[in-house]
């Protein structure tokens, strides 16, 4: 269920710094939204602060002060954050599911375990939800990674051991061939 800017709306407003008649910058064109993937660290609080090419981004889409943000986790080992805005596009999609289907069943009971609101300070840092901070995986550096409309924090041991562990193989190859990537 992971959205990509492809996925959005045609009727969806969507609109960019240089149209408003802004600068531009690799930051600027907020019809992609989130990318890049910086490293951070995860204070002793369960705290992460904003890095600063996001928090530029935010700026730009949302306004100074912006703060309001949704933090949960599918897993329990990486954690989604979203602007409470696109958190509340992303929840309208799964509240149009069946209620009696089972993956929205397992799907809302994760995001409810794991999941709160999360006000940015003025310093740009945000505490984690305390089931999230409870489960132990995302201590110490972690990187922060743009998916479009929300990010994803990943414990960098935990990815680094994935990487490792996981090569590319010729079928992955293949199966991104056609979206030449």
């Amino acid at each position: 269920m992971t959205e990509h800017f492809e996925n959005r709306p045609a009727d969806e407003q969507e609109t960019s710094v240089e149209a408003a008649g802004g600068e531009s910058s690799a930051w600027d064109d907020l019809q992609v939204g989130f990318i890049g993937n910086p490293k951070t660290k995860m204070d002793e609080r369960g705290r992460i602060k904003m890095p600063a090419e996001f928090k530029a981004f935010i700026d730009k889409k949302y306004g100074k002060g912006f703060n309001a943000f949704y933090i949960t986790s599918r897993d329990g080992l990486t954690a989604e954050i979203y602007p409470m805005p696109e958190w509340i596009r992303h929840q309208a999609k799964i509240f149009k599911m069946p209620p009696s289907l089972p993956a929205r069943k397992k799907l809302l009971e994760r995001y409810n375990l794991y999941g709160d609101r999360a006000d940015m300070d003025p310093q740009g840092r945000m505490l984690f939800p305390d089931e999230l901070r409870n489960k132990g995986v995302l201590t110490g550096e972690v990187k922060v990674s743009g998916e479009g409309h929300f990010l994803r924090v990943t414990s960098l041991k935990m990815l680094r051991e994935s990487v490792e562990q996981g090569e590319i193989t010729a079928q992955d190859e293949e199966a991104l061939a056609p979206f030449d990537v």
